[in-house]
């Protein structure tokens, strides 16, 4: 069993490149691999508290994949069955998870995750299945509120440095809105920066559409309150890709795409402002993106 201590408390790793000073939050280190464990693991609790879930019950999430990932690891640490509908162009890494932590998949068009959502609604609704609801869950803001941003408080006082940014990229937006909100109390000067893939800026007030960035740009803004972002950034699948061959390469860091661009979003904001002593999130492993590196 999964407790408090194996999911979070990950180390935060100082960063050096192209002479500018970063910190990445090393979250691959969780059990499935991903950041997304907090935020799962916290609304699998949350509603087992609240009476709507218990064991032999199903859950259904729509997901890029780290979400269903770490839904799957859960329900099958808990006894739930795990339904995760999911668009058709996420790699085959995260397909092959999912079925092995024994999830039903469902596949729906490519990008298409406004139908993924919808028809998790409608499965949900229609068997009484838990609806995960990851795009809306107050849990989801919770879980990084008071765990992700809390640790990333303490480690920056340990470090004895103060942040001048919280860069990360958006799927949901509960990172941003609850590590970067928890920080932005502590750091009033801070700026709180999303990353958006360049071919899908809908926060930047652009159109979705298809890119390689897989775990953000989900063609919404979900939670994210623009109101509190002081800066978006947005950053192309292809130097992605190059920037997470670079960190493995070059830093020892097999990290996910998404994650190369919360470092790239970093960097910006650096030639942007001249600052330094960035905090980015590393949200997962590079081994779900083999096929599409």
């Amino acid at each position: 069993m999964y407790n408090k201590l194996t999911i979070g408390q990950t180390p935060l790793l100082p960063l050096v490149i192209d002479g500018v000073k970063i910190w990445g939050k090393a979250e691959f280190m969780n059990p499935s691999g991903s950041i997304k464990d907090r935020p799962m693991n916290n609304i699998i609790q949350r509603a087992m508290e609240h009476n709507l879930l218990k064991e032999g019950d199903t859950l259904v999430e729509a997901t890029s994949g780290n979400a269903g990932i770490s839904f799957a690891m859960f329900c099958a640490m808990y006894g739930i069955k795990c339904v995760i509908v999911m668009p058709s162009n996420m790699s085959e890494e995260r397909k092959q998870m999912l079925r092995l932590y024994g999830a039903e998949l469902i596949e729906v068009a490519a990008g298409d995750f406004d139908g993924a959502i919808r028809l998790r609604n409608e499965l949900s609704e229609k068997n009484g299945w838990f609806n995960g609801n990851q795009f809306a869950s107050e849990w989801n803001i919770e879980a990084h509120r008071d765990g992700t941003g809390v640790e990333l408080f303490h480690q920056c006082d340990m470090n004895c440095f103060t942040p001048s940014a919280f860069v990360a990229g958006t799927g949901t937006g509960g990172t941003l809105m609850g590590a970067g909100i928890t920080l932005k109390n502590q750091f009033p000067y801070m700026d709180i920066v999303a990353v958006e893939p360049a071919e899908s800026p809908v926060m930047s007030g652009g159109e979705p559409g298809l890119h390689g960035i897989q775990g953000i740009g989900d063609g919404s803004k979900f939670l994210v309150d623009l109101k509190v972002v002081d800066q978006i950034i947005t950053i192309s699948t292809k130097d992605a890709k190059e920037m997470a061959k670079r960190l493995t390469k070059e830093y020892g860091l097999f990290v996910g795409i998404s994650a190369a661009a919360n470092v790239l979003g970093s960097l910006k904001y650096s030639q942007d402002t001249g600052k330094e002593d960035i905090i980015t999130i590393l949200c997962d492993r590079g081994e779900r993106y083999l096929s599409c590196l």
